[in-house]
């Protein structure tokens, strides 16, 4: 496992590809931020094999850093296929995919 590394300007970058978004969809809700966030860490701590307490614990401190961000995610626009493929998302690639 590696560790000091950054996973805020990560998060950051996946939640910059959902604003920039067309307008098409819905308004994205504070738990559908808060999806995105989560997997994006979660994704992210598996690619290191961190262990599962790791993984919620960093979540938790991701999530409350990056809260004014995910504020600022809500609103946005998102589509029922786009949430759908970043629940499934196995890879950080992947997830990254499903926001563009």
């Amino acid at each position: 496992m590696r560790s000091g590394r950054p996973w805020g300007p990560c998060v950051v970058a996946s939640l910059a590809s959902l604003l920039a978004l067309p307008a098409c969809g819905h308004r994205a809700t504070h738990a559908e931020c808060q999806l995105i966030v989560d997997r994006s860490v979660e994704l992210r701590l598996k690619q290191d094999e961190a262990d599962p307490q790791t993984v919620a614990k960093r979540e938790i401190a991701v999530r409350a850093e990056l809260d004014d961000k995910i504020k600022s995610c809500e609103s946005r626009r998102v589509t029922d296929k786009m949430m759908a493929c970043v629940k499934t998302a196995t890879r950080t690639e992947e997830l990254e995919e499903c926001l563009r």
